[in-house]
């Protein structure tokens, strides 16, 4: 009884923040207890997913930035207590549907797979099964408290550059989670977080992924938002982060994941022309999830792409640095090549971190993307983080013949100790004109894959020359 009063009085709390008032609470409480009581199959995908959608503006909750609510918050602290309310479901009864085990292997399921039929990675599924996964999740965690205006965060880590102290404090915080390698003070590089590239890609293709091969036959090519800064920032955590495997147990996946699906709608939003995929084989892609009350679900990704209409909004969609240092749009970050080694030392300030990196103006005009592919390379470890240089010249590298292109980490499916990509590998990067130029004169390009030091992980000390290379302008 005391932990219910608890709970109410901080749904309370919550409430008049939100200045709701008791009315609120008494309608918005009941609505939502009986807004799902399926009978069939059908009708429980359109009471859980259907409802939702049509219920439209009129419910529609803000998700914030994590890292700019007070530790004592009463949006912090409710959404505290429904994960621990999920924790110990889980602790019951491990199996139980609505319990954050299950939540998380929901993740594992369909993202550390080889199953060809689940995976959602490496290909356009990948951002649409994320939306829905935190959706539902949200779901599972109002009625968890009871409070259908409690929302999910997102961590704008391009803000926040480490890891926010509302997910540290120790396993008192249902927030926590004492696999993550990195310490409280470890400052992000910012090429791990450069958003340009992926801002400025022009098909949805390059930026989130190609459609999934035919019945398994053929590449699997994910988009630069995965490759880049989606995977370097689950590997710079580590531990349950720098895997697909537990990743879906560790909470500050869902402020990444948030903060994934934000930028999302931020690249929607950044160019007239930026448009999601027309094809129904898209569309009409059927997601498996289970509501709030662990019952099974079927979502359609037509049915995702409204985050509104879904019931939810951001704070904000702006990704440029508070201090004013890179627009994301328009600037790209680029570690220092005198300096790029430098980065194996753990940057214990925003002042060191920007001794290696700097920031260069984009000309948006000349910017272009390729589809870099090259065959199978056997990596010294999994999860693998490099620092990819084109070298033009036949010669020992320099900052005038060997070109910075991007930071990227290969995250391992199933298995860290496999130590193999697939036999053709595919990734994309934002080159320049000058680099155009070359690819399209067909002069020779070597690709140098530098690893970066990430806290916790040793690196070899040589460079992993890629081969047999194509080049393709998308």
């Amino acid at each position: 009884m005391k932990h219910h009063s608890d709970i109410t009085y901080k749904r309370r709390s919550f409430l008049k923040k939100m200045s709701l008032g008791s009315f609120g609470l008494t309608a918005l409480s009941t609505g939502f207890a009986t807004s799902c009581k399926p009978e069939s199959k059908k009708d429980l995908v359109l009471g859980s997913v259907a409802q939702a959608i049509q219920s439209g503006s009129s419910s529609v909750i803000t998700r914030k930035n994590i890292a700019s609510l007070a530790p004592n918050d009463p949006e912090l602290q409710l959404l505290k207590d429904a994960v621990d309310i999920m924790r110990k479901r889980s602790e019951k009864w491990p199996l139980d549907p609505a319990g954050w085990s299950e939540n998380g292997a929901l993740h594992t399921k369909f993202c550390a797979t080889i199953e060809f039929s689940y995976q959602v990675h490496y290909s356009w599924f990948v951002w649409p099964w994320h939306r829905a996964y935190l959706w539902t999740l949200e779901k599972k965690l109002q009625h968890a408290v009871r409070e259908p205006k409690l929302a999910l965060h997102y961590w704008d880590w391009t803000k926040h550059p480490k890891i926010p102290e509302q997910y540290q404090g120790g396993l008192n915080n249902p927030l926590y989670n004492d696999t993550r390698l990195v310490k409280s003070n470890d400052i992000i590089p910012f090429d791990f977080m450069n958003l340009g590239p992926a801002f400025r890609a022009k098909k949805f293709s390059t930026y989130g992924g190609y459609p999934f091969p035919n019945k398994g036959q053929g590449p699997q090519i994910d988009g630069i938002a995965e490759q880049s800064f989606h995977n370097n920032i689950h590997n710079w955590i580590g531990g349950e982060m720098a895997g697909f495997v537990a990743a879906g147990y560790d909470p500050i996946f869902y402020g990444h994941h948030g903060n994934c699906d934000r930028f999302w709608q931020a690249w929607l939003n950044a160019n007239e022309f930026h448009q999601n995929p027309s094809d129904s084989e898209w569309l009409e892609k059927v997601f498996y999830f289970t509501d709030e009350k662990g019952k099974p679900i079927e979502i359609k990704i037509k049915d995702l792409l409204d985050t509104e209409k879904l019931g939810y909004r951001f704070a904000d969609l702006d990704f440029n640095s508070e201090d004013g240092i890179y627009n994301s749009l328009e600037d790209k970050i680029i570690p220092s090549y005198d300096l790029v080694k430098a980065s194996n030392i753990y940057n214990a300030s925003i002042e060191e971190e920007r001794k290696v990196q700097r920031i260069e103006k984009v000309d948006l005009a000349n910017a272009s993307h390729v589809l870099l592919k090259f065959q199978r390379a056997q990596l010294p470890y999994m999860p693998y983080c490099s620092r990819v240089f084109f070298l033009f010249e036949e010669a020992k590298p320099n900052p005038e013949n060997c070109k910075y292109i991007g930071t990227f980490t290969i995250l391992p499916i199933v298995s860290a100790e496999q130590g193999k990509l697939e036999k053709d590998v595919y990734m994309h990067v934002e080159i320049t004109s000058v680099i155009r130029n070359q690819i399209q004169s067909k002069k020779n390009i070597k690709v140098f894959f530098e690893p970066v030091q990430v806290r916790g992980r040793n690196i070899p000390d040589t460079t992993l020359q890629i081969e047999n290379i194509t080049f393709t302008l998308v």
